[in-house]
């Protein structure tokens, strides 16, 4: 075996689990509340007020365990220090990257310790979908101050344009006073230099709460979306459009829209000045308005509406197109491809219809908007004509009254807007959530090592409008066998396996280990002793190197010999590939066999008590299926357990017993000598 000279990753769990304040402060985006993660800092937290709690803690390290919290920081000798963070009712270490170690926590430790207890409470949002605002009320209210001063200073000062025009046509002038006109220039651009820092400061601060919930609905996205055991196929791409217009819709929490929700209530300051100046003409304005607010919420709910068609048309598109992206060697290879392309000529000319459409009434919406806007000047200006002459009104203050009245109608447009956007919002975030399965909150019992005895009873699944998958499969596994799946395709080879790793949940039976049902055993505690390579070898963009980092292993001569075994070691030799090797997504520049050594390869350097290959041979050449054959054993201890599925006798040469599967259905459990005839 052939040195690659891969650089170990620690000397030793405890160098590892201590950290230097470069180290500590490059953790905080991850263990930190979002609102925290953007560029704060720890030093920050005191500042967080409520969902923070702080507590010093001088004593025996047990009983700091004991205090309620979500992250300690431990004083470690030398001055660094230690982090644990608390998971599933346990305290774990951390690393300098924030992963897990090891490295067990001795509930029982008696040394003496300075410690830091912080405990963040939980969110609301949790208890809320993709749409729910709850968890930024605390922020919303944090930040009422800075955004409620500065709405209200810049609407008082939306006055000042109104007044300066009353003034200068009823008393300058007239008058010639050319000293007072240059004193009020001089002051509104003093307003103006004003307005436009305090517009910056609410843009600031609330585009903050806009950023904390991105993140907050991102990280809740991926804890979702991590725990889902049945994704339907063809669903990445429909997934990915609804992912799209949750991103898109998520604009309704930023400046451009939560500013104009702070701003719609001076709606009625506006309404009152025009009243003091004159009440004929508010009345006048208040029955425009409600003229405006009837035929803009029917125009509003019908662009909704439209909407909401066009991006279900969209959504269908968009799934066709990554569906035939995943297949396209077949489209361009099949004499039947038109069939594809009056599929694709048929979405295409719905979704636009419905695009049109949907593009015609918000024109119409922004018509009637602009028919109003000239409409209440048209009004207000001839109706003020009559007061004039009546002397109930000034040119200076019809010009005022008018100012205002766009002023307020402009108001009114905005709720529109924000309405509209509301909707949009709600609508996309619902549709994401019914596209993930829902999550149960469950406490799991700890199980960071296992023997390896396995039984699995009376296991059931069936896919939708498919025969059973699997049907009433038991059978039992001890520590250290070798076992090899075998069935024709659609046997239920590949299901089975799924579900014994945990990434299928079947529709009844149970899966033990050591006697505890694997559905209770967190994903933490499953990835220490649980290796799983599935049929279709997946391949992340990057280089070669991180995509085998990425099984954890920390050993560099375990991950030689995960290289070794895989056959990878020949790629490197060769020169074909090497370490460094930069990885297109799903391994588009390498061949069905090199993505097949990778996934080989990560699966073999991570530590594991089980280790699952689901037709690892396959894109293998002759030789590297004897390599593999004569190589894996070697890796494999004693008391490991080896399942897998293949078709290959070379492989099937190196397992004790064979499970043959037929329809779903256990057929045949025995020893491998008296089932298979091998030549």
């Amino acid at each position: 075996m052939v040195m690659i000279g891969i650089p170990p990753q620690g000397a030793t769990q405890r160098a590892e689990r201590t950290l230097d304040a470069t180290a500590l402060a490059a953790l905080a985006p991850t263990l930190l509340p979002p609102a925290l993660a953007q560029g704060e800092s720890w030093e920050k937290l005191p500042e967080m007020g409520k969902g923070i709690d702080l507590q010093a803690y001088h004593g025996p390290f047990a009983e700091a365990l004991q205090i309620p919290g979500t992250v300690i920081l431990v004083r470690a000798s030398g001055g660094l220090l230690s982090l644990l963070q608390r998971r599933e009712e346990r305290w774990l270490y951390l690393d300098p990257k924030g992963e897990p170690l090891d490295d067990p926590v001795r509930t029982d430790d008696e040394t003496p310790v300075e410690a830091v207890v912080i405990a963040f409470d939980a969110l609301p949002q949790e208890k809320g979908g993709f749409a729910s605002l709850a968890a930024l009320w605390p922020e919303l209210r944090a930040a009422w101050a800075e955004v409620g001063i500065a709405s209200l200073f810049i609407n008082s000062g939306q006055l000042l344009l109104p007044l300066f025009a009353l003034l200068i046509y009823d008393k300058i002038a007239l008058n010639g006073l050319f000293e007072t006109l240059w004193a009020m220039v001089f002051g509104m651009v003093i307003y103006l230099l004003t307005d436009s820092g305090m517009r910056l400061i609410r843009s600031w601060s609330t585009e903050r709460i806009g950023a904390d919930l991105a993140l907050r609905s991102d990280d809740r996205l991926w804890s979702k979306l991590v725990a889902q055991t049945d994704f339907a196929a063809g669903s990445f791409p429909v997934f990915l459009a609804h992912y799209r217009d949750l991103t898109l819709s998520r604009d309704f929490v930023s400046s451009t829209y939560l500013l104009a929700i702070a701003d719609i209530p001076f709606l009625a300051l506006y309404l009152t000045v025009i009243g003091v100046i004159s009440w004929p003409l508010m009345l006048a304005v208040m029955v425009l308005m409600l003229i405006y607010g009837g035929g803009g919420f029917f125009l509003q709910r019908r662009v909704s509406e439209l909407s909401k068609e066009a991006e279900g048309q969209t959504t269908q598109k968009l799934a066709f197109m990554g569906e035939s992206l995943g297949s396209l060697d077949v489209v361009r290879t099949v004499p039947g491809a038109g069939a594809f392309l009056r599929r694709w000529r048929e979405l295409a000319r719905v979704s636009n219809r419905y695009e049109t459409t949907k593009r015609v009434a918000t024109q119409q919406l922004g018509l009637f908007s602009s028919v109003m806007q000239t409409t209440t000047s048209v009004v207000v200006l001839s109706f003020g004509v009559y007061l004039i002459y009546g002397q109930w009104l000034s040119v200076g203050k019809l010009i005022a009254c008018n100012l205002l009245a766009g002023r307020a109608m402009a108001q009114v447009a905005s709720l529109f807007a924000v309405l509209g956007k509301r909707r949009d919002f709600v609508r996309s975030a619902k549709r994401m959530e019914e596209s993930l399965a829902p999550v149960a909150e469950k406490v799991y019992t700890p199980r960071p090592e296992v023997m390896g005895e396995m039984a699995v009873i009376a296991l059931n699944k069936q896919y939708e409008g498919r025969p059973p998958a699997l049907e009433n499969v038991s059978l039992t596994v001890k520590p250290g066998e070798r076992i090899a799946l075998l069935g024709r395709p659609g046997a239920g080879k590949s299901t089975l396996l799924r579900c014994l790793a945990g990434l299928c949940t079947p529709d009844s039976g149970q899966i033990l280990i050591d006697g505890l049902s694997l559905d209770d055993i967190s994903r933490f505690d499953r990835v220490k002793w649980l290796a799983y390579k599935g049929q279709d070898p997946a391949i992340f963009a990057g280089t070669l190197e991180e995509n085998l980092r990425v099984s954890g292993c920390n050993d560099p001569d375990q991950l030689q010999k995960a290289i070794w075994a895989s056959g990878l070691e020949n790629e490197f030799k060769s020169g074909r590939m090497s370490l460094g090797m930069t990885l297109e997504e799903r391994g588009g520049n390498l061949s069905g066999g090199q993505r097949q050594k990778v996934a080989l390869a990560r699966a073999l350097a991570q530590p594991s008590r089980f280790l699952f290959l689901d037709e690892p041979t396959l894109g293998l050449d002759p030789e590297g299926e004897r390599l593999l054959a004569e190589r894996l054993p070697q890796l494999l201890t004693p008391q490991s357990v080896l399942i897998m599925t293949t078709h290959s006798p070379t492989m099937i040469k190196g397992v004790q017993r064979v499970i043959a599967l037929d329809a779903g259905k256990v057929v045949a459990d025995g020893p491998r000598e008296k089932l298979v005839t091998l030549s």
